[in-house]
């Protein structure tokens, strides 16, 4: 019993140590560019995946519920025998909760977390600030319109399932991460239901890819236009692009650059979502697009709590600004910038500094 108490405390003081220097050591960007993301990651995601993958359910849901469950009853149990020692105890127990949310937070980094620190787009993309102000923005929005109405009819003709969008958009998707400095090739995810899918319609969340468990989950009250640029942005995550603007951008590269009508349209109307409350619109958007968007916002108000929003938004916000993403929150929409104030190749990817692709 004595030797268990020892290797249990050595694996708490190992736990919180680790915790403390992956915290307190930050890499360079280069460095985890380099031996990263273009490293150690791709190899960490195809164990992972090999492992989750195949599963039927999504494991990380069954891990978070056994958790929780778990750290629960160790409590009360703990509590229960303490016989009047119930401080000591106390003192005992936290150090192994603790131990073990750093062992956590140590998977969390190794597994996907790093990644927040690679050479971000900013500074990949040469961007013209002329072509950012409020004019530029303003014609942007009008050719994203344009858009939504020439694609919106042919992408309701043929709406793809799942198994042809995941083969369909392959292509264009990996263009798109190769030419933003990923090295090694990409296969698409299963997407999973989730327990937590009424969280989900809740909280506005659309998609979510768990860090641990390398699974993508996605709402299951989207529409079938909105699935693939949806899909593209959790892609984009599990390929080692973590951050929420980068996402976007991949995603809209990848679904725009397509030649089918769903992809581009879905690609489009992910612009569409994040353009300026105030951006200034000249042309008429023709029926479909117009019905198509009436129907994502009424779905919003029918399904969306707002406390709920409001919390999620204001955790995740936190969470971003934690791992270096300075914007929180509103990062996912600083995509735009890229859109106009970047140049593209005749075949719509974007024009990189030398030394990136």
């Amino acid at each position: 019993m004595r030797a268990v108490r020892w290797l249990g405390f050595i694996f708490d003081c190992a736990a919180i140590l680790a915790a403390v220097a992956i915290k307190s050591i930050t890499p360079s960007s280069l460095w985890v560019e380099t031996h990263y993301s273009n490293g150690a990651y791709p190899a960490v995601d195809h164990v992972v995946r090999a492992i989750t993958g195949p599963l039927p359910f999504c494991l990380g849901d069954g891990l978070f519920a056994i958790a929780v469950a778990w750290l629960v009853r160790y409590w009360i149990v703990a509590i229960r025998r303490a016989r009047g020692k119930r401080l000591q105890t106390a003192g005992r127990v936290g150090l192994r909760t603790l131990a073990i949310l750093c062992a956590i937070f140590v998977w969390f980094v190794l597994s996907w977390g790093y990644g927040y620190s690679r050479i971000p787009l900013a500074d990949k993309i040469p961007v013209h600030n002329e072509r950012t102000d409020e004019d530029s923005v303003g014609r942007f929005a009008d050719r994203v319109n344009d858009e939504l109405s020439r694609d919106a009819d042919a992408a309701h003709r043929d709406p793809l399932p799942d198994t042809v969008i995941g083969d369909r958009l392959g292509p264009t998707f990996e263009a798109a991460i190769h030419r933003l400095g990923d090295r090694s090739s990409f296969a698409p995810p299963r997407v999973k239901p989730t327990l937590f899918q009424p969280m989900m319609q809740a909280s506005a969340t659309t998609g979510f890819t768990d860090p641990w468990t390398h699974e993508v989950n996605v709402d299951a009250s989207l529409f079938f236009f909105e699935r693939p640029a949806v899909y593209a942005h959790e892609w984009a995550h599990l390929s080692g692009f973590n951050d929420e603007a980068e996402a976007n951008f991949i995603s809209v590269i990848a679904c725009t650059t397509s030649k089918e009508p769903l992809l581009k349209y879905s690609g489009w109307l992910l612009v569409w979502e994040n353009l300026p409350q105030n951006v200034h619109l000249t042309h008429t958007m023709g029926k479909t697009a117009y019905d198509d968007i009436m129907a994502i916002r009424a779905r919003y108000e029918r399904n969306v709590n707002k406390t709920v929003e409001h919390a999620s938004r204001s955790t995740y916000d936190k969470y971003l600004k934690s791992n270096h993403v300075k914007a929180g929150y509103e990062s996912y929409r600083l995509f735009i910038r890229w859109m106009t104030g970047a140049d593209f190749d005749s075949a719509g990817l974007p024009i990189v500094r030398a030394g990136v692709e």
